[in-house]
């Protein structure tokens, strides 16, 4: 079986989380594999990846190479008996409704996983209009239904695309793979500080930012002077003495800065899907402070403390009173278990669901 990973965003170079998803589980996906890709970042060559390139990253650009990329995904399908592609789903739901339409006119033996990262819909309502939301919603219905078999990231999404759409998904939670984890321990930045990572341009990112920033720092700077911010992820651009903007960073880079924080500190109060930054974090052992939508659909034992969670307003004083906690070394392995992507893969494809899809491929 040839399967394709369809994606309307660049996997490669990695620069955000759900790129660092989708490359973990095509790390790990069984049999003969390719990923296609829109992307605005360059024209190298990568290997088992073939990059269809826009000048500048916006909408119609992308729409106008959908046909393209589909052609090109057919076209490396064609000499298998058994085709499957992933739709990749962290982009707007119009270019995965699009490429689900161009396959099934082309391919119609073709099967298709919609992989969700998370629900479009929920996005839109904070991203962008009414009329937007509306169409998004009508699409992503379609996408759900007419895929071969849709999945999602945690019990707490199932439960919400049944309720929007009556559609049942199959999990496939967020993971990394353990081929990634590898990266130097060693200080590279000498100082003691407070961590967030996140791209500014996102809502949800840019308020946790804002009150980081803007409110959380310089309550903590009272009472520890010598404390900096590190911000990793890209878009936000203003300068303060405390503060150090790493920008979009290597993996390994990324790795080191938050292995050696005091703290990850998680404002969030909007959102959707799981945070594939937390799942590293506490993979890597990380103190974690978070509020609940920022661990919201994340698979843990009640009992078993794997990161701080306090309402927003409490976070300088959990700042303070936990500056020196760290996770325990079997709590972190716990959490390695579940959530590195060769087991998550593993479970998946016992699913009977996903069993009853490759039998009739």
């Amino acid at each position: 079986m040839k399967t394709a990973f369809v994606c309307f965003f660049p996997v490669f170079p990695t620069t955000m989380g759900s790129a660092e998803v989708i490359r973990s589980l095509f790390l790990c996906w069984p049999g003969e594999k390719k990923i296609f890709q829109i992307s605005h970042v360059d024209k190298k060559k990568y290997k088992n990846t073939e990059t269809i390139y826009i000048n500048k990253e916006n909408p119609i650009s992308k729409i106008l190479k959908i046909p393209y990329l589909i052609f090109k995904t057919l076209k490396y399908l064609k000499s298998s008996r058994d085709k499957l592609v992933i739709l990749e789903g962290p982009s707007w739901i119009g270019y995965s409704f699009l490429s689900l339409f161009l396959i099934r006119a082309f391919s119609p033996g073709t099967k298709i996983i919609y992989h969700s990262h998370s629900i479009e819909y929920e996005v839109r309502k904070m991203m962008s209009n009414r009329i937007i939301s509306l169409i998004t919603k009508k699409l992503e219905y379609f996408v759900f239904k007419y895929s071969n078999l849709a999945t999602s990231v945690s019990d707490i999404e199932i439960k919400k695309i049944r309720k929007l759409y009556n559609i049942k998904c199959i999990n496939l939670n967020n993971g990394i793979s353990k081929k990634i984890i590898k990266f130097n321990k060693k200080k590279i930045f000498k100082a003691e500080y407070i961590i967030y990572c996140g791209s500014y341009k996102y809502l949800p990112n840019k308020l946790a930012i804002d009150f980081i920033v803007y409110e959380l720092m310089p309550k903590l700077l009272k009472k520890l002077p010598k404390l900096k911010l590190v911000l990793t992820g890209g878009g936000f651009y203003k300068k303060k003495k405390f503060l150090h903007n790493f920008g979009i960073v290597s993996k390994s880079k990324l790795f080191n800065l938050m292995h050696n924080s005091r703290m990850m500190v998680v404002p969030i109060d909007k959102g959707t899907g799981t945070r594939i930054k937390i799942i590293e974090a506490l993979i890597l052992g990380v103190n974690i402070l978070t509020t609940k939508k920022g661990i919201e659909g994340l698979s843990f034992e009640k009992n078993n403390k794997v990161a701080i969670i306090a309402k927003k307003k409490l976070f300088f004083k959990e700042i303070i009173k936990n500056y020196n906690f760290k996770i325990s070394i079997n709590k972190s392995n716990k959490f390695y278990e579940t959530y590195i992507m060769e087991n998550i893969v593993r479970k998946f494809l016992k699913d009977q669901n996903v069993k009853s899809l490759f039998k009739k491929n």
